[in-house]
């Protein structure tokens, strides 16, 4: 073994003490799961909402090789921008499930130019980089997003920065931890300017509770309250209750929702405290590489509501089962 001047010395003859010529740095071992970050706190709750469709939407989705993939749009609607988009995803190099070079998704309207990019790369395996950009037209600037994640065994550390210019900008540094089995705590700092002498601040807490068949998740700052409850109550079926309250506006919305699956479809279901139902239904045919939805929102105090429909023409299969 190497010498090391830095170790104490060996004096194990004059003291009845050993120590080895040099002394090794032993990493801690932890035997919780990853909690995820801040943003994802309320994400098994979310994913039982329904995702309503407005108009009509036609989408194509095909892999040319594992690592390549063409997608095509075209919408109709009165909320979202009309007309085709086209574009794909690229990565340069795939080993397995490893990325080993940037993935690049993008599209773009070729009409008014309107494009998105994303660029993801994990240059290590703990290290998550992102970059999302988005241009309305050519006459708009582009806003952008880039994140810088670090994911250890029992916690994730996690930076965004939102259109960050010298004048304006906004960023968030956050941090999520498992302190046992099932507890995990988190928080967020905000630091958010318009002006280039003035910066403000703002401070949020975050906690979730975990278990194998339900979650409850809680998140608080000066700006308001979230809370979300999800169970699985039954192999096929799941239920998510969300409470937010804005400080501001001094307004609390509740939401009861629900999501039960099938062998080739799923339903989504949900009421909330406004009085707005809503429905959404999806199904992957069976002959056909062809997944169809549609949904469906009332307001019931209005009596006003939104009709949608989206097909998904999907030759290589990637979406079966979604």
């Amino acid at each position: 073994m190497s010498s090391c001047k830095s170790c104490p010395p060996n004096r194990s003859s004059e003291m009845g003490i050993f120590f080895p010529e040099c002394l090794e740095r032993i990493g801690g071992h932890c035997n919780k799961k990853n909690p995820g970050n801040v943003q994802s706190l309320h994400l098994l709750a979310h994913s039982v909402m329904p995702k309503f469709y407005d108009g009509i939407e036609l989408d194509y989705l095909h892999r040319l090789a594992p690592n390549k993939y063409i997608t095509a749009a075209w919408v109709l609607s009165h909320i979202r921008p009309s007309g085709f988009r086209f574009g794909g995803q690229y990565t340069f190099r795939v080993v397995g499930d490893t990325m080993y070079t940037p993935t690049i998704t993008g599209d773009i309207h070729p009409s008014s130019l309107a494009s998105n990019l994303n660029i993801l790369y994990y240059p290590f395996q703990a290290l998550r980089m992102e970059a999302v950009m988005q241009k309305a037209n050519k006459n708009t600037p582009v806003e952008s997003q880039y994140t810088i994640e670090w994911t250890r065994q029992c916690d994730t550390w996690t930076a965004n920065f939102y259109n960050v210019r010298s004048d304006t900008g906004r960023c968030t540094l956050s941090m999520m931890r498992s302190v046992s089995a099932h507890w995990a705590l988190g928080g967020e700092v905000l630091l958010e300017w318009n002006d280039p002498s003035k910066l403000d601040t703002g401070l949020a807490i975050a906690a979730r509770y975990a278990h194998y068949n339900y979650c409850l998740a809680a998140s608080a700052s000066r700006q308001g309250l979230d809370i979300s409850y999800w169970q699985r109550i039954h192999p096929q079926i799941e239920m998510a209750n969300l409470l937010a309250w804005n400080r501001s506006t001094r307004k609390t919305i509740a939401t009861i929702c629900y999501r039960w699956n099938f062998w080739n479809s799923t339903v989504h279901g949900m009421f909330d405290s406004d009085a707005s139902v809503g429905f959404m239904w999806t199904k992957y045919l069976t002959n056909l590489p062809l997944q169809m939805g549609f949904s469906v929102v009332m307001s019931l105090p209005t009596d006003r509501f939104a009709f949608g429909m989206r097909f998904l023409l999907d030759p290589s299969g990637l979406r079966r089962g979604e």
